[in-house]
């Protein structure tokens, strides 16, 4: 007799640093969606040994749910997903953050850096840059998404920018249930994540984190987001934090330019992939104006 399955219809595959976070939450506060628990489950990238079976029952839901699925950034740039993910379900809905990549290459310096992976000489971005090629390749938003666009038909790929997110981040939201034809949030709670900070006292940071998403999983995240303004746990929270871009120099703007230049045709090409431009202004050259975006060359 063949089990029960509960088959994910969705996934969200990153760019790591590029609101993923964000899309986990939006996810969460939908009635009709069970996300796995944490996020970065890593089945198609890491785990994809472990089985169909194991994958499926870390969504721990009634049958009834319409939608079930996780989010996991190390997807986007892992070689063998997208046709891991294709072969599981050629029908997911496939969601992608994005974001200016050469932000996106310090704040994944600046995570580096608070998970402890990054210690000494190697603070200083510039220097980090030789340690950890993964900072520039990430970036190669056209290159990766590619693999994705042959795997998946791309009605069933759905592009958001973090630079949009942030600008009005309930019509994001609107983006991600429409896309699940699902009801907008009526109380779209609207929180802060993945901030650029350390703590002081990393089992006092540690214990915080988990209670607020032991408390966001049972329904009470507007508590939580409520409790964190009271005086007494705000100040403990303040007092235990440390602002990483206070610790660790700023890029230096010659820096910025090479990354900028060496990633310049990446999202020359990312553009013509999508069919439109993208909303970083650092990429808005003098011609950008009269890039044909319907042609499917890049």
């Amino acid at each position: 007799m063949e089990m029960d399955r509960r088959k994910a219809t969705f996934i969200g595959i990153g760019a790591q640093k590029c609101a993923s976070t964000w899309l986990h939450g939006v996810l969460e506060q939908c009635g009709d969606v069970r996300v796995a628990d944490g996020k970065e489950v890593d089945f198609f990238s890491y785990y994809f040994d472990r089985g169909y079976e194991w994958y499926e029952r870390v969504f721990d839901a009634q049958p009834e749910v319409r939608h079930r699925g996780e989010v996991s950034p190390s997807y986007f740039i892992h070689p063998d997903a997208p046709r891991r993910a294709a072969a599981y379900a050629s029908d997911l809905h496939v969601f992608v953050c994005l974001r200016d990549p050469v932000s996106r290459a310090f704040s994944n310096h600046l995570h580096e850096v608070r998970k402890g992976h990054v210690t000494g000489n190697n603070q200083v971005f510039e220097t980090a840059l030789e340690n950890n090629p993964l900072y520039i390749e990430q970036g190669r938003y056209a290159h990766h998404l590619a693999r994705w666009r042959d795997a998946f038909p791309a009605d069933r790929i759905h592009v958001f920018f973090q630079e949009e997110i942030y600008a009005d981040r309930a019509a994001a939201a609107r983006r991600v249930t429409d896309a699940l034809d699902l009801p907008a949030l009526e109380d779209f709670l609207d929180r802060q994540v993945n901030e650029s900070v350390r703590y002081r006292n990393a089992a006092l940071g540690e214990t915080l984190w988990k209670l607020g998403n032991i408390a966001r999983q049972a329904g009470l995240g507007r508590a939580v987001e409520t409790a964190k303004s009271v005086p007494g746990l705000r100040h403990l929270r303040a007092a235990n934090r440390e602002g990483l871009r206070d610790v660790v120099p700023p890029m230096r703007p010659d820096t910025e330019k090479r990354i900028a230049d060496l990633l310049a045709s990446e999202v020359d090409k990312l553009e013509h992939l999508l069919g439109h431009p993208v909303p970083w202004p650092r990429f808005r050259g003098p011609h950008a104006a009269l890039k044909d975006y319907r042609t499917d060359k890049i």
